[in-house]
């Protein structure tokens, strides 16, 4: 008899029921661990989403839960999660009686020296100490300048922190010599170019990097140019009336003073060049592609201005400033912008602005501009704001806070490896068993890490090392034991 058919045949029919095994033990492996990635990138948006809300209240916890957010899913929302707790880290509040008088503030070169107005007039601090000690040591708060201040909101500080110039609502600005922080002496007083008996305030100034140059512009349209070289006798070297209809809302230099933007009532913004003081020449006019501008900034290197408008802030290159070019458009959460403050390198752009963030932009390449982070810790909003040329140190104001120093000489790090920074300690971000179960739920903590070498803890820090050991441990049908 012969059974050669049968046999060959249930060798087949063995083999097809292997092939269902394997496919059916894939396939349930494939379905357990695309079940736990939704579960990780689930409790990765709950724990970032959770050190948002914690992180002007517990900003250690915020930072930990960020920590463990990125390890658990490194997307993009949970690094910038992770980056903004770290920079919360690097703030220090500079304490006055009244935060909401916080109406202007601006930094030397080095971000050492501080000018800021409030309610009670306008004072000198000294941010060099808190700086070189790593945050360890105190804000020295210097004098303050004598006079009537109270309507003051526009001032100017020379790079390196030794001259102020202070705008004041009878057409007059006042220029101070900083160079001992704790006694500031009066200079002189300039005249923009109003009739004495009119009120005409200062509306805009702002002083070139050297403090040898004023750019002066006032209620009516009036902008003027002083020079400063000797300090006690102020020569205004040219004076331009009515530039347009309306008050000249902002004025911004370079950093050479050869080239300056200015925006005159609601969307007027011209370029002028400045080489020669005595005849400035109106270069151009920018076509808007919005009603409302404000504010303006022009680079350090005078090759990009940018504007703001509601939800938005645009760039045009000035590379020919006679003809200025639009080429990108950032996209702003807030509603108004007010203020905008740009870094030499432009690695550092801060936008201030309504719904209590400042979005942190990195505009060194021209085709490319970065939204890379934000300074939180607001529940309304930052009406002024001001970075070092070097972008270490930047001062944020608001009507809730006060006004706060932003130390940023370890933002390449955080963006590098915001990891590493945070978890550069012998603790690794530790959570409790009670933590864990508070802010991650019914997730199983042993697959995360916890309870590893018997210690009844979890390391944010180890948890992509816990994690690696899993898809091992899936295929082995042990899903969810972690050695």
């Amino acid at each position: 008899m012969n059974v050669r058919p049968g046999a060959k045949g249930l060798v087949i029919i063995g083999l097809v029921v292997l092939a269902v095994i394997a496919t059916t033990g894939s396939l349930l492996v494939y379905v357990r661990q695309e079940a736990f990635m939704s579960e990780r990138t689930l409790l990765s948006r709950s724990l970032a989403l959770q050190a948002s809300e914690l992180r002007d209240v517990d900003p250690y916890t915020s930072l930990k839960l960020s920590v463990a957010a990125v390890h658990i899913n490194a997307d993009a929302a949970s690094r910038k999660s992770l980056h903004e707790s770290l920079l919360v880290l690097r703030r220090e509040d500079l304490f006055t009686l009244n935060p909401g008088g916080a109406s202007s503030v601006a930094l030397s070169q080095d971000g050492h020296v501080a000018l800021i107005k409030d309610d009670d007039g306008i004072a000198v601090w000294d941010l060099s100490e808190i700086l070189d000690a790593d945050m360890e040591g105190d804000v020295k708060k210097g004098d303050r300048l004598e006079g009537d201040y109270e309507d003051v909101s526009v001032l100017a500080l020379s790079s390196d922190g030794r001259t102020a110039l202070i705008g004041q609502d009878n057409g007059t600005a006042v220029l101070w010599d900083l160079n001992n922080l704790a006694q500031p002496i009066r200079l002189a007083a300039i005249n923009a170019g109003a009739a004495s008996d009119s009120y005409r305030p200062i509306e805009a100034l702002a002083l070139s990097r050297d403090g040898r140059t004023a750019c002066v512009g006032d209620r009516d349209g009036n902008f003027s140019i002083w020079d400063l070289s000797a300090k006690t006798k102020p020569v205004r070297r040219s004076h331009v009336r009515s530039l347009g209809n309306g008050r000249i809302s902002s004025i911004s230099l370079d950093a050479d003073a050869r080239l300056t933007a200015i925006l005159t009532g609601d969307r007027d913004v011209a370029i002028w060049d400045l080489g020669r003081h005595d005849n400035p020449i109106q270069l151009s006019r920018l076509d808007l592609p919005f009603e409302i501008a404000e504010p303006i900034s022009i680079t350090a290197d005078g090759r990009k201005i940018l504007v703001g408008s509601s939800h938005r802030a645009d760039v045009w290159s000035l590379a020919d400033p006679a003809k200025p070019i639009h080429t990108v458009t950032l996209d702003m959460p807030n509603q108004d912008l007010y203020g905008i403050a740009i870094s030499d390198s432009e690695k550092i752009a801060l936008f201030a602005g309504d719904g209590g963030s400042v979005p942190l932009w990195d505009l060194s390449i021209q085709s490319r501009p970065t939204n890379i982070s934000s300074l939180k810790n607001y529940s309304r909003e930052v009406t002024h704001i001001a970075v070092s040329a070097n972008g270490e140190v930047a001062l944020t104001a608001s009507p809730d806070r006060g006004v706060t120093m932003w130390d940023l000489r370890e933002l390449p790090e955080m963006l590098e490896d915001p990891v590493g920074v945070a978890c550069d300690g012998p603790n690794g971000q530790e959570f409790t068993r009670e933590e864990w179960t508070r802010y991650a739920g019914d997730a199983d903590w042993t697959r995360y890490g916890g309870g590893l070498w018997g210690k009844d803890t979890l390391s944010a820090c180890r948890i992509d090392w816990a994690l690696s050991l899993n898809p091992r441990r899936e295929s082995q049908g042990e899903a969810g034991k972690v050695m």
